[in-house]
């Protein structure tokens, strides 16, 4: 009887060794982790002209926002910052991420802050094209906006793994050359508005920022929307055009970012030592795209 009954107690005791280990993992749990977006495409961000294109890479520690558009309520934004692993065309993009499985990831470049202030413009972002200085080299670092949306497909505990097909740029990019007749027009100053031919061409002024919603897609397309509308019936000539002053004269291109448009009329304003010189053009401006524009204006 105490064999069997020793026997019992034994076998009882290591009936407990056979039961699934708790280990403590539950990967079904938004939470912080650390995530590795592989191999995210760029369109633009370091900025080399090569003839009548652009081309582009990240740049290592190249900083851009993360915002979870699965998790945003009216009580949470889960956003912070990822860091570019590389200088190439294509870079990971890692950091403290609040994710699970499932999970879309906007991934927006350069860092910008996602507006918590008031219902009406919770999880936006601002685009602001004041500021310029005229170079491509300003525009890769501050004026080049890119924008795509990955998917986490696949979590651990403590780290997660998405992926991005392709980033979306926001602005267009122009290069603008000046002449009065067939002679270069250094520039010390350039304005740039929209104009109206019911006030005789007269500089309407520029939207300098516009609003990004993440969740309102045009055929797929993020769409921006300027504070003040694209639209020249909303510039009065007391609005502020875009200004880019170079302090001194530049016999060089001017290089601008610029919100897209279709079939717009510009004002455009350039100073020198010399004077001043004025004219206006109609342009259809796309996300993405480059324009080196050369353009005729008369002397004040």
């Amino acid at each position: 009887m105490c064999l069997l009954s020793l026997s019992l107690v034994l076998s009882s005791c290591s009936s407990s060794d056979d039961e699934p280990e708790n280990t403590g993992q539950n990967t079904d749990i938004r939470k912080l982790r650390q995530l590795t977006i592989a191999e995210v495409p760029i369109t633009r961000a370091t900025l080399t002209e090569q003839s009548s294109v652009i081309s582009a890479e990240w740049k290592e520690n190249d900083e851009a926002t993360y915002f979870n558009l699965s998790s945003f309520s009216n009580s949470i934004i889960d956003r912070g910052n990822l860091k570019a692993s590389s200088s190439s065309p294509t870079s990971s993009f890692t950091g403290g991420v609040v994710c699970t499985q499932g999970d879309q990831i906007a991934l927006i470049y350069p860092f910008v802050s996602i507006d918590e202030t008031s219902s009406s413009t919770r999880g936006t972002f601002t685009i602001d094209l004041s500021g310029q200085t005229g170079t491509l080299a300003d525009i890769a670092t501050k004026y080049h906006y890119v924008y795509g949306v990955g998917e986490v497909n696949s979590v651990t505990e403590t780290t997660a793994n998405a992926f991005i097909s392709s980033m979306q740029p926001l602005l267009a990019v122009a290069k603008f050359t000046f002449k009065d007749g067939s002679n270069a027009i250094p520039v010390k100053k350039l304005s740039i508005g929209y104009a109206d031919a019911t006030y005789e061409y007269e500089e309407m002024g520029y939207p300098l920022t516009g609003t990004v919603n993440p969740f309102k897609k045009d055929n797929n397309i993020t769409t921006i929307v300027p504070v003040e509308d694209i639209c020249v019936t909303v510039a009065t000539p007391s609005d502020a055009p875009l200004t880019i002053d170079f302090g001194n004269e530049t016999s060089g291109a001017v290089y601008a970012a610029l919100f897209p448009v279709s079939n717009q009329l510009f004002h455009f304003t350039v100073t020198n030592n010399a004077g001043t010189y004025t004219g206006t053009a109609t342009a259809t401006l796309k996300a993405g795209k480059y324009y080196p524009v050369n353009l005729k204006l008369s002397k004040q």
